[in-house]
């Protein structure tokens, strides 16, 4: 292998872990508030939108059907699926997807993009209920 292709190789290798590192939440954590102190409203709201969609990704995996708990039932009366309605309802409403919905609108806080208030993951022990 020549020189020149083991540098472009290593160039290509460092891109791709620069790209990575700059979408860690910490990244985007310090980007938004660095934005916000240099009062850069376009900067500031990308990067609060971009923090927003990284920690929406985050808790895709909570709100999978498969890490819901929910086993459907073998009957196929009203009744038979009624305690497994009420426990799909819970979830739609539940601690997670309030969550979710309060990281969708940030948006919309009054403030936006300086000063708003990012909320709680649910498993951090002061989520929005």
């Amino acid at each position: 292998m020549t020189d020149n292709t083991l540098y472009k190789r290593l160039a290509k290798a460092e891109a791709m872990a620069e790209l990575q590192k700059s979408e860690l939440t910490e990244t985007l954590q310090a980007a938004y508030e660095r934005a916000c102190a240099d009062e850069n409203a376009q900067d500031a709201a990308a990067y609060a939108r971009k923090l927003r969609d990284r920690l929406l990704a985050e808790s895709d995996k909570e709100m999978s059907i498969d890490r819901l708990g929910l086993t459907a039932p073998g009957g196929s009366t009203f009744t038979a699926w009624l305690s497994f309605l009420r426990k799909l309802g819970d979830v739609l409403t539940g601690s997670w997807a309030n969550y979710r919905k309060a990281l969708r609108d940030l948006p919309e806080q009054e403030g936006f993009p300086f000063n708003i208030t990012f909320p709680e993951r649910p498993d951090s022990g002061n989520a929005p209920e």
